[in-house]
């Protein structure tokens, strides 16, 4: 049961709940977190999905080294495939480790619909004068376009941006840490960001075990292009994480892999 900070008015609460409802409801995926409703109860409004014991991706990979992190990636990756086909197109908006929870299974579910927005790409959205959908999230995720935004429209969230946060979700999942990690300073990590800087790639023995190879390092870097054209569609990164599962497993498909440089 998902409820908003006491500080926030009622009236406030219960419309940004009505909002998220109104796009998470709609949505049905075995990678998606299911929607069961709206309740209130005591006078505090909340929305309601199924309980996921495991937790969310970064808590369970922490607890679980062993965990098949490239599995549990391109299960993450059908999710955004999934919302950035429908009809309309769905922006995430809030994509980390954090909004992945993990069902009894092991099995990956994007959660936290509440900076995502339904729209035809490149439209408009009721949700414009939403200060959540233009302020909300957090730098390490953010891509360099949201990060520099001097107006409204340069804030918007797109599908470009959600596959810029999908590319720190791969560094979370490895490195079983949040992206910069090793700096605390926000505006150093704003300056980062802007400059298309990336994490720095870590070499030690127990991220390659988990499969952090040349490989996905590459996949990292084309999802997090500063130049938003650049990215990988959803499409491109669930090929990219199939092929290099059946590589895994001994199947032969590295022709996909050409641009992975």
């Amino acid at each position: 049961m998902k409820c908003s900070h006491g500080d926030i008015p009622e009236e406030a609460v219960l419309r940004r709940a009505r909002r998220e409802a109104s796009v998470w409801q709609n949505l049905g995926h075995p990678n998606i977190l299911p929607f069961l409703g709206l309740t209130t109860l005591d006078s505090i409004t909340y929305l309601v999905s199924p309980w996921m014991e495991n937790g969310d991706l970064l808590a369970y990979v922490r607890r679980h080294p062993d965990a098949d992190c490239l599995t549990l990636l391109l299960q993450v990756a059908k999710g955004v495939e999934y919302l950035h086909t429908f009809d309309p197109v769905v922006v995430h908006g809030d994509l980390k480790a954090a909004n992945i929870l993990i069902t009894s299974k092991g099995e990956a579910r994007i959660a936290d619909f509440g900076l995502a927005r339904g729209l035809v790409e490149g439209g408009s959205s009721s949700e414009s004068d939403s200060s959540a959908w233009k302020y909300g999230g957090n730098v390490r995720w953010q891509a360099p376009e949201i990060v520099k935004a001097m107006t409204d429209e340069q804030a918007k969230r797109t599908t470009k941006s959600d596959m810029f946060a999908f590319g720190r979700v791969i560094t979370e999942v490895y490195t079983q840490d949040v992206p910069f990690a090793y700096q605390s300073a926000t505006l150093v990590i704003v300056n980062w960001v802007m400059s298309g800087q990336l994490p720095i790639r870590p070499t030690d023995a127990g991220v390659i075990a988990r499969g952090l190879d040349d490989r996905m390092w590459g996949l990292v870097k084309d999802c997090c292009r500063k130049r938003p054209f650049l990215r990988l569609t959803a499409k491109d990164a669930v090929r990219r994480l199939q092929a290099a599962l059946e590589i895994r497993d001994g199947g032969r498909r590295p022709s996909l892999f050409a641009r992975a440089g």
